[in-house]
């Protein structure tokens, strides 16, 4: 399954990386896509596993607002 979150605060190579990595660990996402110009994050999860409020919460506790 695939959902694509809007982000805002995202503003440079760091930020990006930092998203990604923060929404890479949560449980059951196989992969994030964070676009810098878009500033949207797009994320596979596992089948059965999508829970995009644990992932827009760990954005929140990365220092940045989903929309």
């Amino acid at each position: 399954t695939q959902e694509t979150v809007n982000v805002e605060g995202i503003s440079c190579m760091h930020c990006q990386l930092r998203v990604k990595k923060a929404v890479e660990a949560v449980e059951g996402v196989q992969r994030a896509d964070v676009n810098l110009q878009t500033k949207q994050v797009t994320i596979d999860f596992e089948e059965g596993k999508e829970n995009l409020e644990k992932v827009k919460a760990t954005t929140r506790e990365t220092g940045y607002e989903p929309a």
